[in-house]
C-alpha cells in the first residue's frame, strides 16, 4: 500500500514537471498590447520628445489606429493609446500625432505611418535598434507629430 502511494505521488510529480516544462514562460502578447519598454516582448517604443526623451509608450505588434486600442475595448468603445504616467514631458498625452522619436525593441522592422490603416508617408526603424553593427534609433521625419499607425514588416 505504501509503495502504491509512493508511486502515485511520484507519477503526479513527474506529470506536473512535464506540463510545467512544456508551458512557455511568456506568452506572445496580442497585437496592439501596451507593454513595458526594454523587456522581453517589449515591442516598439514611441517617445514624446526628440532623441528618445520625454514620456514613452511601447506597443507590441501592428496598430491600425493609435486612437483605438483593440486590447482595451469595452461596451463604450476602444480607448486611444496614451503616453505613460511617468512624470516626464508628455505624460498622459495621446500617442496619435504626438510622437517625435522612436526606438525599436522588437525583432522586426517597424514602420510608423502618417495615416491610420498603414497609409501615407512612413518612417522605418530596424529590428532591435540596430542598422548593421551600429546602434540606431531616431527621430520621426515624415511622421514627426503626425503618427497614426504602426506595422511590423519582417521577422528577423
Amino acid at each position: 500500500m505504501k509503495l502504491l502511494r509512493a508511486l502515485s505521488i511520484s507519477f503526479v510529480a513527474v506529470i506536473g514537471f512535464m506540463l510545467a516544462a512544456a508551458t512557455p514562460s511568456a506568452a506572445v502578447p496580442a497585437a496592439g498590447t501596451q507593454v513595458t519598454c526594454g523587456t522581453s516582448q517589449s515591442g516598439f517604443g514611441l517617445y514624446y520628445n526628440s532623441s528618445n526623451q520625454g514620456s514613452k509608450r511601447c506597443i507590441y505588434g501592428n496598430v491600425y489606429n493609435y486612437d483605438g486600442n483593440p486590447t482595451a475595448c469595452s461596451s463604450q468603445g476602444c480607448p486611444p493609446y496614451y503616453y505613460e504616467l511617468d512624470g516626464k514631458s508628455g505624460q498622459g498625452t495621446k500617442v496619435k500625432n504626438n510622437a517625435a522619436s522612436a526606438y525599436n525593441y522588437s525583432y522586426s522592422v517597424v514602420r510608423v505611418y502618417f495615416n491610420s490603416g498603414y497609409a501615407g508617408t512612413w518612417d522605418a526603424f530596424p529590428a532591435y535598434g540596430y542598422q548593421g553593427s551600429a546602434l540606431w534609433y531616431g527621430q520621426l521625419n515624415g511622421t514627426y507629430n503626425n503618427n497614426a499607425s504602426q506595422q511590423y514588416m519582417s521577422v528577423g
